[in-house]
């Protein structure tokens, strides 16, 4: 695990990773885009609606962020997964203007990485239009050259599909990319799929939660995955 500092990349890289980088994934939601009370509020909102026998505890809605929308429909409403999706999208439109930002850093380090000619790659497990609702409502989406989101792939996150259809659409090696996200299911398939990863300490369970996925790197701040990219080499 490195928690960087600039002389710790140096230290890290300097006999241990070879090949040139060529393309940055990035998850959407909690990496790029502070979505956290967007997404915990239309969670608890469509629970209240739909599930009157219960109140599910905030470490239970914690663990529905990350899989895809309709997993967790059918985890806790296996006879209409689709009723919860509907329902929980009806609160999340209604809020999105409202309670969604870039977290600090991230427009400087996505012109950084454009103009150092790199591929980048939004890869999540959101729906498409929602996906583009955000990225078009932030003026983010100009920088991204491919979106694979839950409609494109048949596996979502944690397995590797997602990121495997980036390396297929670019004819790229394992070697020339890196994931980056804020969930252990971007750390998970990152490793499934035989690509280094970056977690970011800005992440809604925090740095020392993500550490035990074994993440290749951890950032504290959007300006230092551009000194990973240096030091890797374009």
């Amino acid at each position: 695990i490195i928690s960087l500092g600039i002389d710790e990349i140096s230290i890290y890289l300097g006999g241990v990773i070879e090949g040139m980088l060529k393309a940055v994934l990035f998850d959407l939601d909690g990496t790029l885009v502070n979505t956290n009370h967007l997404i915990f509020n239309s969670f608890r909102q469509a629970f209240s609606e739909l599930m009157s026998h219960r109140v599910l505890s905030d470490e239970e809605i914690m663990d529905c962020i990350g899989p895809t929308l309709h997993q967790t429909g059918e985890k806790y409403f296996q006879d209409n997964a689709e009723q919860f999706v509907h329902c929980y999208r009806k609160y999340y439109q209604q809020d999105h203007d409202e309670m969604i930002e870039a977290f600090p850093g991230i427009v400087g380090m996505l012109q950084m990485l454009q103009e150092m000619g790199l591929k980048l790659v939004i890869v999540t497990s959101k729906k498409r239009d929602m996906a583009i609702k955000g990225l078009s409502y932030l003026n983010l989406l100009s920088f991204f050259d491919l979106i694979v989101s839950s409609d494109d792939v048949t596996n979502p996150k944690p397995h590797q599909e997602p990121i495997q259809r980036v390396l297929d659409y670019y004819h790229f090696s394992v070697d020339e990319c890196l994931m980056v996200g804020d969930n252990s299911h971007d750390i998970e398939c990152a490793h499934a799929a035989g690509v280094r990863s970056v977690a970011v300490g800005w992440a809604m369970r925090g740095s020392d939660y993500l550490k035990t996925y074994h993440p290749t790197y951890i950032i504290n701040e959007a300006k230092e995955l551009v000194d990973i990219v240096k030091k890797e080499g374009i």
